[in-house]
């Protein structure tokens, strides 16, 4: 069966120095190894590597918990949610919800989706790799298999930031059979819209990359570089630009990135080319939402926001596309504003909203 074929579950051996000890919750860093990454294009390895948060009592019952699944955003890893001081230490924020009686306990699980090209964009592709199986199915049988979880739908949730709320919808939209709840922080590419048009200046950037010694040197610049430098933007959207192509439409045949760009040069302009435009489309969640109503009516909550400063303007727009998009459906959500930017606020909508949401929703 395709449940249990799509992870080869490889449990390493955890040494005491991959345990530690939170104030009252405990994080396992693991490793193994995933059959629906192997072959991938990019030649990224089929091991990964990820965390897992145990809640205060877990040693000391034989309980069963609720879990939750975090996906990063793009050009970060896992570790984000608990060792980058500029976005939110998850444990930690755990830790205090239990304690204040605020947040039930739970099993939280931070995952990871980093690539070659700094994200998967939980997709699956053959240039990247089947990164949705090895959510929906490699990391959630693997964790089911060796930890006290209450695996049924409806006690386990899914949620991301940026590129990792993207994935968390569309992971929810298509597999409610696994997941029973969504949350999204600042999701991005919920549509089709002008900051992929013809006209922007991120494709120029993108074409102008020949092989993936130029793309490290785009990373460096973009990792370096100044956010409120205009030429910042365009330099992470080329990167941006180029990760999804890789997840949306890949292209065997067109190395070294193998990508079919949506985009083409002619002349001095470029076009949009119909048919990876069309690949892309299949992949965006409003887009998606028609084919998938009846899946996201099975969910027991939805929720998302987004930030009034955002960075990226073209997700704002977005984000209340898709409350309209659910609201004409009939899908019942919760969609919030808020004041702030991208991430200046994560670690405090996470600890208010989006682990409450959870505590509250599940089963």
């Amino acid at each position: 069966m395709r449940l249990f074929a799509a992870v080869i579950i490889c449990a390493l051996a955890i040494p005491a120095s991959a345990v530690s000890e939170s104030p009252s919750g405990l994080v396992v860093y693991e490793s193994a190894h995933f059959k629906s990454l192997e072959g991938n294009l990019l030649k990224d390895s089929a091991d990964r590597s990820f965390a897992v948060y145990l809640p205060p009592s877990y040693k000391k019952s034989q309980k069963r918990y609720p879990v939750v699944y975090l996906l990063h955003g793009f050009m970060l890893s896992y570790q984000t949610w608990i060792d980058d001081n500029h976005f939110v230490n998850v444990p930690k924020v755990m830790d205090r919800l239990i304690l204040s009686g605020t947040a039930r306990e739970m099993i939280i699980v931070m995952a990871d989706g980093a690539n070659a090209f700094g994200g998967a964009f939980y997709t699956n592709s053959v240039t990247t790799g089947n990164w949705e199986d090895y959510i929906a199915y490699g990391l959630v049988n693997y964790i089911d298999a060796k930890y006290r979880t209450d695996a049924r739908p409806g006690r386990r949730g899914i949620a991301g930031h940026s590129m990792g709320g993207y994935g968390a919808v569309k992971l929810a939209m298509k597999h409610p059979e696994v997941f029973g709840a969504v949350y999204a922080l600042s999701a991005c590419c919920l549509e089709w819209d002008n900051m992929w048009s013809a006209s922007a200046p991120s494709w120029a950037a993108a074409f102008g990359m020949q092989s993936m010694y130029d793309y490290d040197a785009a990373r460096k610049i973009v990792k370096d570089g100044d956010r409120k430098d205009p030429t910042w933007f365009i330099q992470f959207m080329s990167l941006g630009v180029l990760a999804t192509s890789a997840a949306f439409s890949p292209s065997p045949s067109q190395p070294p990135f193998f990508v079919d760009f949506p985009v083409e040069k002619q002349g001095d302009n470029f076009m949009l080319v119909a048919k990876p435009q069309a690949a892309w489309i299949a992949n965006l969640p409003i887009p998606m939402l028609g084919q998938y109503r009846s899946n996201l009516a099975r969910l027991r909550g939805i929720g998302f926001e987004i930030g009034t400063q955002d960075f990226n303007q073209h997700l704002i727009v977005q984000a209340h596309d898709f409350d309209e998009a659910l609201t004409r459906n009939g899908i019942a959500h919760e969609f919030e504003v808020f004041t702030g930017t991208h991430t200046d606020k994560l670690a405090e909508r996470i600890e208010t909203k989006a682990l409450p949401f959870f505590s509250r929703i599940l089963e």
